[in-house]
């Protein structure tokens, strides 16, 4: 029996995802986990951590209606719903304990803009080569300003 971990974060790229695995057929177990969105920094300034834990269940709950059509006709697919409180890596790192080694973990979240920023951060090469023309430049009026006195 195939064990699938699928973190979601929003109900069209949940469902499509969802669809795949339950197609390919074969009895199996699927877990989605809920990643909830993270508050603004200036609004979690004002929120107490009772009420973060609330709006996440809410929000888990939400989505997990919402994909709930699609692994309602899937019979031969066990489906499991949990919400992230930790970071990706530490609740893989969990759930291969408690499932086994065999888990196979599916990232189907949205794309967001920070991710990517991650990835395309420039090299250490890169970031010296884009000073390297402004600090000639301060160095030769340097110069120039002090060949004038």
């Amino acid at each position: 029996m195939r064990q699938i971990a699928l973190f979601i974060d929003d109900a069209a790229t949940a469902r499509a995802a969802l669809q795949a695995l339950v197609r390919t057929g074969g009895p199996g177990r699927i877990i989605l986990i809920a990643c909830a969105p993270t508050l603004t920094r200036y609004a979690g300034r004002f929120v107490s951590p009772a009420s973060r834990d609330q709006y996440r269940r809410r929000w888990a709950c939400a989505l997990f209606a919402e994909v709930h059509p699609v692994w309602a006709v899937a019979a031969h697919v066990t489906v499991e719903t949990r919400l992230a409180h930790v970071p990706i890596e530490v609740m893989i790192q969990r759930m291969r304990v408690h499932y086994g080694a065999d888990l196979v973990a599916m990232d189907a979240r949205l794309a967001r803009v920070d991710r990517t920023r991650e990835v395309a951060s420039p090299t250490r090469e890169q970031a010296l080569a884009r000073w390297l023309v402004p600090a000639f430049i301060s160095s030769g009026v340097g110069i120039a300003l002090a060949l004038a006195e």
